[in-house]
């Protein structure tokens, strides 16, 4: 089939052929993109049988050209190479509506936006004026601007889920684990205390374990009225502490940990629990102190350098945190969460085959790491390796505080490969976890772009209100929801969000640029003037702006005006062409 098509890249029927193949594997994306290609193609054919009907020379296509076709049907979902056809079409081809589909399927695999945008708005405009030719009518308004989706950035995301990292503690035991339950259950703290302080701490143990620490820390305080010696006490307090880590009371954590430095101040244990009350309730500053006296203490301790890297993660000193969990592995090479750490630390730096390979270690010396898991499913989604993505985010889904962000992304995987059903499945499920994920409206927005592809604009419509529902703050959906009522012809509900999009971020030529279609559509063509101002305010060498400007001054019988904006779309054109 490749064959065929090296031997005639410009005939459709070879592509026919080869999309018969794919859709055959069940490759929704790739199917899309043959699509458009294969369009693309056929128009070629037709433009070339008009040309021979008019005794005219048919469209000559280089060899450099048919080449790139060629390198098209070994990797048709390229994002470099649908922009390259596309310029194909826009340059050589005359046919820029053709163009325009390939740089906005080109987007829509990730393509580089800074580079298609431009190339977009040149043949949206290169359409328009076309028409007009045909048509003989005045120019119109060159259409709107295609719905947009965020796209997570892997560094962005870990940063955000790094914050779920907890610091381990010194020297946990099994013997200590207590149940959520039985410390709920704790209703004695005012029953009479015993007389004698041995009595006091056997008490207190005796509380520490039936899960009764508010009992325990009572009695310890009762204690301290006539304390024991210092080992003892430091090591009722302690305990008490660990316990209290076990069952998440961190408040007591912190208090239990203060009270047991008291009694051995040099001993590195102490400093370093009560770093790690501190951590656990935020207090940042104050962890750090106890860290660093810690490792003054002992300097080749993997613990306390693991924690502290955790702790510079959380106050966002991503180096520090690589170089503190970096001591940590190189003191313990089989610290299955300092590797993971690490990992985080890496990545928020966007060191991301560095984290990867950390990843890797973690997950080599303990299988069942879903945090590390986790963190490899993001940069391969990132990437756009989206099977490996997958497999990383179903074993990752099996950590309760991940399987939330983990089912977001399946739905965005699933929503990029343009399959709707499961994508809002996962969305759906996503919700029912945790409808506070801070992931979920890229899900939903995700989402809304799948059923826009496919010309499903009330999906569209329903999926983008959720985003706005969820973020309410986030003009992306904003947009994308006046988008998606525009197409489905609500057009005072697409003004409505437009507005809202640009009231909320005015540095947004995408949004301004559709509210002046939607003024002009209405007739109202001062508010489609100043609304494509804006968007020459915040894009000025951006062509499809002057463009629309011109046919909404031409509207308000401003010719002068619009005879230089139109100008400037000339100028644009002749620097576009030049550049490239």
């Amino acid at each position: 089939m490749l064959k065929q098509i090296e031997s005639a890249p410009l005939n459709p029927a070879s592509w026919v052929e080869l999309l018969a193949k794919v859709r055959g594997l069940n490759d929704p994306l790739s199917i899309k993109s043959l699509e458009i290609i294969i369009d693309g193609l056929k128009r070629i054919e037709e433009c070339n049988a008009r040309a021979v009907e008019k005794n005219q020379v048919p469209a000559q296509v280089s060899s450099m050209s048919k080449a790139m076709f060629v390198r098209l049907a070994k990797a048709y979902n390229s994002p470099t190479l649908l922009k390259e056809v596309g310029l194909i079409y826009l340059r050589d081809l005359n046919l820029p509506d053709v163009a325009l589909q390939h740089f906005e399927r080109s987007m829509r695999l990730g393509g580089p936006e800074k580079e298609l945008r431009p190339l977009s708005e040149a043949a949206a405009v290169a359409v328009q004026r076309q028409l007009t030719q045909t048509n003989g009518q005045g120019a119109g308004h060159s259409g709107i601007v295609m719905a947009q989706h965020a796209k997570p950035i892997a560094p962005n995301i870990i940063r955000k889920t790094g914050k779920l990292l907890m610091p381990t503690r010194f020297n946990p035991t099994d013997s200590m684990k207590l149940t959520e339950s039985a410390v709920l259950a704790e209703t004695v703290v005012a029953e009479p205390l015993p007389a004698t302080t041995k009595e006091c701490l056997g008490e207190a143990d005796a509380a520490i374990k039936k899960g009764m620490l508010r009992r325990a820390e009572v009695l310890l305080k009762k204690a301290e009225e006539n304390p024991a010696g210092k080992p003892e006490m430091w090591q009722a307090w302690t305990n008490l502490g660990q316990a209290s880590y076990e069952a998440g009371v961190a408040p007591l954590v912190e208090t239990a940990f203060l009270q047991a430095l008291m009694y051995n101040p040099m001993e590195l244990a102490s400093h370093f629990n009560l770093a790690l009350g501190y951590h656990l309730n935020e207090k940042y500053e104050a962890a750090l102190v106890e860290y660093l006296r810690a490792i003054q203490i002992n300097a080749k301790h993997p613990k306390v350098w693991c924690n502290l890297g955790v702790l510079y993660f959380q106050m966002d000193k991503y180096e520090p945190a690589e170089k503190a969990l970096l001591e940590a592995v190189k003191f313990n090479p089989e610290y299955i969460r300092a590797w993971d750490n690490l990992a985080a630390a890496l990545g928020a730096q966007d060191k991301l085959d560095e984290a990867l390979d950390a990843c890797k270690r973690a997950v080599e010396l303990r299988p069942d790491y879903p945090e590390a898991y986790f963190k490899m499913g993001v940069i391969y989604f990132t990437r756009n390796e989206l099977a490996q993505a997958t497999t990383e985010f179903q074993r990752a889904a099996l950590l309760p505080a991940l399987t939330a962000y983990s089912e977001c992304f399946q739905a965005m995987i699933y929503a990029r490969l343009e399959q709707t059903e499961p994508a809002e499945a996962a969305v759906h499920r996503a919700v029912k976890v945790d409808p506070k994920c801070d992931m979920l409206w890229m899900a939903w927005n995700d989402l809304g772009l799948a059923f826009f592809s496919t010309a499903n604009y009330p999906g569209a419509i329903t999926a983008y209100g959720e985003a706005t529902m969820i973020k309410p703050d986030e003009p992306e959906a904003w947009f994308n929801l006046g988008v998606s009522y525009h197409q489905g012809g609500d057009l005072k509900a697409a003004r409505a969000s437009y507005q809202q999009a640009v009231d909320l971020r005015e540095q947004q030529p995408g949004a301004w640029h559709n509210l002046g279609i939607v003024c002009a559509q209405t007739n109202d063509y001062a508010a489609a003037m100043k609304a494509f101002r804006q968007e020459i305010h915040w894009d000025p060498t951006n062509v499809r702006a002057w463009y629309d400007l011109g046919v909404a001054l031409e509207k308000l019988d401003q010719y002068d005006k619009a005879v230089v904006a139109f100008a400037r779309v000339d100028e644009l054109n002749l620097a576009s062409a030049a550049a490239s």
